[in-house]
C-alpha cells in the first residue's frame, strides 16, 4: 500500500476516533455508574476501604474504571514529562470535576493529594508496619487494572506500538 494511502487512512481514522471520543471515554454520569465502579474497585482490592475508589490513573494521564475501560484521558505532552506535571495541567485536576468523597488510585509517580483531586498512592519504601504493607497490597491489586488496560490495548493494536509511525508533530496530540 502506498505511503500516501496509509497517511490518509491514519488521519481519517484518527479524526473519526476524535469525533466519538466523548461518547466512548467519559467519567461516570450517574450515581449508579459511580457506585458500580466503586464496588468494582473494592472487589479488586478485596477490601471495603476501597469502596470510594472511582478510578485508577497512569500513563501520563489515562484514568480507567474497574473493568479497564478508559474514563478520562489527557494528551499532548511528551512521554518524558513527569506524570505529576501532566496531572497538574489536566482539566480533571484544574476543574476538580471528580465526585466529592471519591478518590483515584495512583502509583508512586503521582503525589498523594486531597485537593483539588483526591489521589491515593501507596506508602513509600521502606514500609514500616504490617498495616502499611497490607494497604499497599490492597492498593496494588486494585490499581493493577490500569496496567492490564494498557496491556490489552497494546495487544489489540500491536502493529501501532511495534512500529514507529512517522507523523507530523502537529498531528500527534490527536
Amino acid at each position: 500500500m502506498p505511503r500516501t494511502t496509509v497517511h490518509r487512512i491514519v488521519h481519517r481514522v484518527t479524526e473519526e476516533v476524535v469525533d466519538i471520543r466523548d461518547v466512548v471515554i467519559y467519567l461516570p454520569k450517574t450515581p449508579e455508574d459511580l457506585e458500580a465502579i466503586c464496588r468494582g474497585f473494592a472487589g479488586l482490592a478485596r477490601h471495603r476501604a476501597f469502596n470510594k475508589a472511582g478510578g485508577a490513573i497512569d500513563g501520563c494521564h489515562v484514568v480507567c474504571d474497574h473493568q479497564g475501560r478508559f474514563i478520562d484521558t489527557y494528551v499532548g505532552w511528551p512521554g518524558s514529562v513527569h506524570d505529576a506535571r501532566v496531572l497538574r495541567h489536566s482539566p480533571l485536576y484544574k476543574e476538580s470535576v471528580y465526585p466529592p468523597g471519591h478518590f483515584i488510585l495512583a502509583d508512586g509517580g503521582y503525589p498523594c493529594l486531597q485537593q483539588p483531586l483526591p489521589l491515593i498512592t501507596p506508602y513509600k519504601r521502606p514500609i514500616r508496619g504490617v498495616a502499611a504493607q497490607r494497604f499497599n497490597g490492597h492498593h496494588s491489586r486494585a490499581r493493577s487494572i490500569i496496567e492490564r488496560a494498557f496491556g490489552m490495548m497494546k495487544t489489540r493494536f500491536r502493529a501501532i506500538f511495534l512500529q514507529a509511525l512517522e507523523v507530523n508533530h502537529t498531528f500527534v496530540p490527536q
